[in-house]
């Protein structure tokens, strides 16, 4: 599955909270935590963007990681 491009729709749901999914990768959830936070402290459209952009560039540098595959099915399957 090729990973969607950081304007993606969902990138942004998941990193203002407005979509929660039960994720496997220990790493995503981490950093999502992170993430919602930063956002919630600044929820700027530039921030949001920022933040969409690193969690797909986790995705993106852990593609062989198979439950990192999982997760992407989860969310755009």
């Amino acid at each position: 599955m090729e990973v969607p491009a950081a304007t993606h729709q969902a990138w942004s749901d998941i990193v203002t909270g407005k979509k929660a999914y039960t994720l496997k990768f220990l790493a995503v959830k981490i950093l999502i935590a992170r993430l919602t936070q930063s956002v919630s402290l600044d929820p700027s459209p530039d921030n949001v963007q920022a933040s969409a952009a690193q969690l797909r560039e986790l995705f993106v540098k852990n593609m062989a990681i198979p439950a990192v595959k999982e997760d992407l099915t989860t969310i755009f399957g």
